[in-house]
């Protein structure tokens, strides 16, 4: 399949908006008694990784889909705090997902490709590109970085819940949380 263009892109969008039902506004949300969305999904850009179909998500469901490479919690942390604040956010779902094309690179090899097309700049030498070796372990490495951070409500960060999303099977499979009467918790082993 050839890569699609900007103008097809445009034209699809066309066809779309001529059919399109207006999205409520947020002061019309809560005039109709919508509640605005306390859930945050932080998942990898993989097209592959849908978790508005894995998860079932519908309109009105109260859930942000927030993605980067791999689903880190680094690049997304600014939106995390921005959109607690305005929102007061009560759960984050970290999801990772198999044959992420995280797992496919090194952040060595990435930083070596860079510095041969962009010669010169040194801040690339203490980058780091979202590379990962473990799958579970990734997952639980973010879970850390959010509880750590100083940044993070406390009930908010011990909240969060960490999977692995099976592209094969359709699974969700929990990381560094127990499944406990419908509520994630972290368990006392986590490392």
């Amino acid at each position: 399949m050839a890569t699609l263009t900007v103008d097809e892109f445009v034209n699809r969008n066309k066809a779309v908006a001529a059919t399109h039902q207006p999205s409520p506004t947020f002061a019309e949300m809560g005039q109709m008694g919508v509640d605005v969305p306390h859930v945050i999904v932080l998942t990898c850009i993989d097209p592959r990784c849908k978790p508005e179909y894995f998860l079932n998500l519908q309109s009105g469901d109260g859930v942000l889909v927030m993605r980067n490479i791999c689903g880190h919690v680094n690049p997304a942390l600014n939106d995390i705090l921005a959109l607690d604040s305005f929102l007061t956010i009560k759960d984050i779902l970290i999801i990772h997902h198999t044959d992420c094309g995280a797992s496919h690179f090194t952040d060595a090899g990435i930083r070596e490709d860079l510095k041969k097309r962009l010669p010169g700049h040194a801040e690339l030498d203490t980058m780091g590109f979202g590379a990962i070796n473990d799958l579970e372990q990734s997952v639980k490495d973010e879970l850390k970085i959010l509880r750590a951070s100083p940044l993070v409500r406390r009930e908010l960060a011990e909240r969060a819940a960490g999977f692995v999303f099976d592209i094969k099977t359709g699974e969700l499979t929990p990381v560094g949380c127990e499944i406990n009467r419908n509520r994630f918790t972290q368990p006392s082993n986590m490392t």
